[in-house]
């Protein structure tokens, strides 16, 4: 009788054993999964920082064009000639320019349960509120404000029109669509400084603009936050 329980007892733990290092060995899976992720993650978000800052760069650009436009609009006197007129007109296609993260990785957490083994809850929480909330938000405005943008163009064909073609790439090694332009024929009505759509406009550009550059300097800080909390969280799992 004694053997037979001394014998039930080992087999109870050969049982365990197995079983505990199966988990084990699942758990270490798991963290490796994760530890993965998160340095791809940590990738895509240095890419995403850098569009985000060439798309910074371009709408800073837009931004100057529209206050001297607008300067320009409001001076009694003193107004610029129309060539440079048209220039900073026509910088301002820049303002359709806008911010496409990369959400893969992300999806890639959330589906392998990569997020719930992250140790660190702010790490966790930061991730889900920056690309469940503030790029999403960011994302859901950019149709309603093309809308915007386009129908103030049309708007302002009777007071200014200005053609161009497209040449060279600015950065042939960007993701982003951005070309050179010469401009090739313009049009400026005699209306053009009485006109308050185009006082209107160029005032909606600039708030256009700075409430974007708000919600993308939001999301570069919160990039920033992640990528420093991934790292260390990378680390203390090697």
């Amino acid at each position: 009788m004694k053997r037979y329980f001394i014998e039930g007892i080992l087999i109870f733990f050969s049982v365990f054993s197995a079983f505990f290092m199966d988990s084990y060995r699942e758990t270490l899976s798991d963290i490796d999964l994760k530890n993965k992720l998160l340095k791809q993650l940590i990738v895509t978000i240095e890419e995403d920082i850098n569009q985000l800052q060439v798309v910074k760069e371009k709408l800073d650009f837009c931004l100057d064009a529209s206050e001297i436009l607008l300067t320009d609009h409001l001076s009694t006197s003193d107004k610029i000639k129309k060539d440079t007129l048209v220039k900073y007109y026509s910088d301002l296609r820049y303002m359709n320019l806008s911010f496409f993260p990369q959400y893969g990785v992300y999806n890639q957490l959330l589906s392998s349960n990569g997020l719930e083994n992250i140790e660190d809850e702010i790490l966790r929480d930061k991730l889900v509120y920056t690309y469940e909330n503030l790029m999403k938000r960011t994302a859901a405005a950019d149709p309603i404000l093309d809308e915007i943008r386009w129908k103030s163009f049309m708007s302002l064909s009777q007071q200014i029109v200005v053609i161009s073609s497209r040449e060279e790439p600015i950065d042939p090694d960007s993701n982003l669509p951005l070309f050179s332009h010469k401009v090739d024929q313009y049009f400026i009505s005699e209306n053009y400084y009485k006109s308050k759509e185009v006082l209107s406009f160029y005032n909606q550009v600039m708030v256009y603009i700075n409430q974007y550059k708000s919600g993308l300097a939001n999301i570069l800080i919160a990039f920033e936050d992640i990528v420093a909390l991934a790292q260390v969280e990378v680390g203390s799992n090697d």
